[in-house]
């Protein structure tokens, strides 16, 4: 497996327990929770290296996420504890690539992740090459998930709207990333809502922000998978693509 090829002080590794909060009424978690593990893990591995965001700020870097993959290979329970290990893949064009693998206490895998993310000048938001970040450590090694793509809708149907809410901010006074999932999953029909989850992708595209309604509008592309795409005024805002496996009996 990677662990054995990566050398240990490569990979950030932590236990991580799935609340009642992070559950769906179903007792499984929440794709928006999944989001913000994954998130928390990238944070606290740049901090223990100490790298924290007050340190990135004052470097006059932020990271923000751009694309994000997950293969569920089952939904986790309430007061599951997971092991959540997250290491640097490498650095394409702009994105730095962050790979992801949680197991469950029997070390049985249950979701691994793929994910993209742009640095960021915090004063102007404008986009830093790679190669101005001196501490990356890149190990060429991909997590068994599929890799992150730009998506797209090729029609749509719009079917609802969702002003930006103040509880919806981050500290950087944009939506919080994982809250796009939210949004999304509330735009499923509930026939979708009620199915298993097996992959997710979201691309992030354009920063709502307070004030902005986001136009939800979505494709169904076969049976078993749904694009919904948020827009604000002209930009496209997220697209994100859920992919179902079949419920049992069907």
């Amino acid at each position: 497996m990677f662990w054995k090829v990566i050398p240990l002080e490569q990979i950030f590794c932590r236990e991580q327990e799935v609340h009642f909060y992070d559950c769906d009424p179903q007792s499984r978690m929440k794709v928006s929770a999944a989001n913000k593990l994954l998130a928390d893990m990238a944070d606290a591995h740049y901090a223990a290296r100490g790298m924290d965001h007050k340190w990135l700020w004052e470097h006059g870097f932020v990271f923000l996420v751009s694309k994000v993959s997950i293969r569920f290979d089952r939904l986790p329970r309430p007061r599951e504890i997971l092991t959540a290990d997250t290491w640097e893949h490498g650095i394409k064009g702009a994105s730095f690539l962050r790979d992801f693998e949680i197991r469950d206490e029997m070390e049985n895998r249950v979701m691994t992740a793929c994910t993209a993310w742009m640095l960021v000048n915090p004063e102007n938001w404008q986009v830093l090459r790679p190669s101005e970040f001196p501490n990356a450590q890149p190990t060429g090694i991909e997590a068994d998930c599929p890799q992150c793509r730009r998506l797209k809708m090729t029609e749509g149907a719009l079917v609802g709207e969702r002003p930006v809410r103040y509880s919806d901010l981050d500290a950087n006074g944009h939506i919080y990333n994982a809250v796009y999932a939210d949004i999304a999953v509330d735009a499923l029909p509930g026939k979708f809502q009620r199915m298993p989850l097996f992959t997710y992708q979201i691309n992030f595209i354009h920063q709502a922000v307070l004030g902005d309604t986001i136009s939800l509008w979505m494709q169904q592309i076969n049976d078993y998978t749904v694009v919904i795409k948020g827009v604000v005024g002209d930009h496209d805002c997220f697209l994100c693509e859920f992919g179902y496996r079949p419920s049992e009996g069907e």
